[in-house]
């Protein structure tokens, strides 16, 4: 069962993290953005903490070390890429039906890509989760196809980036999905 109120409240923390993951540039580690991740009161202390630290950790340098750590992990390495839907369908054409899948969901829920990227673009699906207007929406069963995207993918580049499991960008994802995950109650939690 999703947690939509948990969602709604963490809008914010969506904007932050979907910049925080998508390429730097110099207004991803602004004060705001910082303080998003920090002040947060939907997060916990601990997520709080480990989302500060990250934000400090990959705010290192000049906005050219930064854009060069992100280009060398994502860009010029075939391993890792942000696209959730890659690592489980590849270019198949199961993977182009939930591409057209998430582009549909995105317009039934009033969000217009502004981007050229895929629609399984982790950045992408993280802004769609604090823009979407689905809170009173009849449709809300929808979103459990975004949410497995992220699970699905998240888990993959985790698996293939264990040699790289310290870099801050994976740490970061480690945390994002763990913060998607608990948006998402378990039956028996739900009835407790």
């Amino acid at each position: 069962m999703i947690n939509f109120a948990k969602i709604n409240q963490l809008q914010d923390v969506f904007v932050a993290l979907s910049r925080l993951i998508d390429y730097p540039d110099q207004e991803t580690f602004s004060p705001e953005m910082r303080a998003a991740l920090v002040e947060n009161p939907a997060l916990s202390k601990e997520q709080q903490v480990t989302f500060g630290e990250l934000f400090d950790e990959l705010n290192q340098g000049t906005l050219l070390d930064q854009e060069s750590h992100f280009a060398s992990l994502f860009e010029m390495n075939r391993r890792y890429t942000l696209y959730m839907s890659y690592y489980k369908m590849t270019d198949s054409r199961e993977r182009g039906t939930i591409l057209a899948k998430l582009k549909m969901m995105y317009e039934m829920f009033g969000v217009a890509e502004t981007t050229s990227e895929l629609a399984d673009y982790l950045p992408m699906l993280l802004e769609f989760f604090a823009y979407g207007d689905f809170m009173d929406d009849s449709r809300q069963d929808d979103l459990k196809l975004a949410l497995g995207v992220i699970e699905d993918g998240t888990y993959s580049l985790l698996q293939n980036a264990l040699a790289d499991a310290d870099d801050p960008y994976m740490k970061l994802i480690k945390a994002v999905r763990g913060l998607i995950r608990s948006c998402v109650e378990t039956e028996a939690n739900a009835h407790a």
